[in-house]
């Protein structure tokens, strides 16, 4: 039983060796009968010269490889299906083993010279080893892969939310519409086996027939055009520059909460506008320099590094109030009242209370007494003696000092009697009068001294506080001017609304 399992293996083996050799020989009669040296690969494959050679055209994008921006080239990677009839390759399946269908190198037989117009780089013609199969009544089809660079004008008007419409415009260079009929398999190229690209997302690949009359011919041309919608995928542009720049922007508003006397305002406003300036360099670098329209994202910059100068300048402003005194300017009523009465209210900015005056026991009364009348009132002041030591004070706190000791008490401190010094001119030479003269003169001088300090610094605090209000105006309309500026400029594409809402 073993033997004759082997034997029956054996002859099915032969048997089929046989029938192998028997095909084999049967195509090469078949080339022999199809290629005798009578077929030309020149003429145009038709019975009569009168007829219209129809060529059937599809294509089939697998790979979107790149979107050159700056040099607007589109690369893309297609299957290119031509059929066609030929009616010298023809022949009965039953002559030859019925065979039906056998593949041919493209040398051996005439092929249509479809080209793509627009390429940018590279042969214009299919450069391909892929050979053509031939049915056995006359069709063929010619299935090879492609590699294309073609020209893509890019619109970054959007950009980075952006859509392209890159064409493929394909046609016979030799053949016009009265000679070659080019009609299309598909109303769009086909993308069954379409790998995704990390970048562009093809949305639309609408495939439209095209007779066009150039003026150099008498027959019009038939074209193919193939035109595919990409909308980029903004999700790096967005995690890589807009928001970098928006944080670096945000730190414009910054600028104008710290305090007004900070030297590092200067130094924050101009480190932000050099970052921008870096930005801006890295896109202008990927855009096309012919740009017909502004990009999207240069416009974002622009106005961010217009925000950033601005803060400058206004920095600028605001350490020029913020460093100004009495001796320099005078402030005007109206910016009184209205930055430092007004204003801080409705900014939510509150100083602290008015802090007290330090009461000038005698020097205030006197010095506006003397000033105004060039006497001295006896009955305000009162003169008292510590040994050789004189003090001048207010009659009104002396009175409320003896209010609770005794006139005794007063005796065995050593401490003269109280006495009303006569209401005296200021020149006068009477010898106690001379003493209160000089010590109200003494007064007067100090006085005069401390309040002019006082009125300086408290000017000068005036002028800081009016700097914070200018600060706080400035922080809250470059708030309001960022999220405008910013929402007003991104969503001015209509694809950003979908990346950031999914609408």
């Amino acid at each position: 039983m073993p033997l004759l399992m082997q034997q029956l293996a054996w002859i099915l083996l032969l048997e089929g060796y046989r029938i192998g050799c028997l095909a084999s020989e049967a195509e090469n009669n078949l080339h022999k009968h199809l290629f005798n040296g009578s077929y030309n690969t020149r003429p145009l494959p038709v019975v009569n010269a009168s007829d219209i050679l129809t060529v059937f055209f599809d294509l089939a994008v697998t790979q979107i490889v790149d979107v050159d921006e700056k040099n607007q080239v589109f690369t893309s990677k297609v299957w290119m299906k031509q059929v066609w009839t030929d009616p010298k390759l023809h022949w009965n399946p039953e002559d030859f083993e019925g065979i039906k269908n056998i593949k041919v190198p493209t040398s051996k037989i005439w092929i249509p010279d479809i080209l793509i117009y627009n390429n940018a780089d590279g042969p214009f013609g299919i450069d391909s080893k892929a050979w053509a199969n031939i049915a056995h009544n006359g069709t063929v089809t010619w299935f090879p892969p492609v590699v294309y660079r073609s020209s893509c004008k890019i619109n970054v008007r959007y950009y980075p939310f952006d859509e392209q419409n890159c064409t493929m415009k394909f046609g016979s260079w030799t053949y016009d519409g009265g000679v070659v009929d080019l009609v299309p398999l598909n109303n769009k190229a086909g993308r069954k086996d379409y790998w995704e690209n990390g970048e562009w997302q093809m949305k639309e690949s609408p495939c439209i027939r095209h007779v066009q009359k150039y003026l150099c011919c008498e027959y019009p041309y038939i074209d193919i055009t193939c035109s595919f919608i990409l909308r980029r995928k903004p999700l790096y542009y967005f995690a890589y520059l807009l928001l970098p720049c928006g944080l670096i922007s945000f730190n414009t508003v910054l600028v104008f909460y710290l305090p007004p006397d900070i030297s590092e305002k200067m130094s924050l406003c101009t480190s932000v506008l050099l970052s921008m300036a870096v930005f801006l360099l890295l896109v202008t670098q990927q855009i096309p320099a012919n740009a017909t329209d502004f990009p999207l994202i240069v416009k974002y910059l622009l106005f961010t590094m217009v925000v950033v100068s601005s803060s400058i300048v206004f920095t600028v402003f605001i350490l020029n109030i913020r460093f100004r005194s009495p001796q320099t300017h005078t402030m005007p009523k109206w910016v009184r009242w209205l930055m430092i009465n007004t204003l801080p209210k409705y900014l939510g900015i509150k100083r602290p209370e008015r802090y007290s005056l330090r009461y000038r026991t005698v020097g205030v009364t006197i010095t506006r007494d003397a000033l105004s009348s060039s006497y001295l009132d006896a009955r305000k002041i009162i003169m008292e003696n510590k040994g050789n030591n004189y003090n001048v004070r207010m009659r009104n706190e002396m009175e409320n000092e003896t209010e609770t000791e005794s006139d005794s008490d007063l005796h065995q401190g050593g401490m003269q009697p109280l006495r009303y010094l006569p209401t005296t001119h200021v020149g006068t030479k009477c010898p106690e009068a001379m003493v209160v003269n000089n010590a109200i003169e003494e007064i007067m001088y100090l006085t005069s001294q401390c309040a002019n300090e006082e009125d300086d610094k408290r000017e000068k605090e005036d002028w800081k506080y009016i700097a914070m209000v200018v600060d706080r105006i400035f922080l809250i309309g470059y708030l309001c001017a960022l999220f405008a500026g910013n929402v007003g400029i991104i969503f001015e594409s209509p694809n950003a609304k979908e990346f950031f809402f999914g609408g």
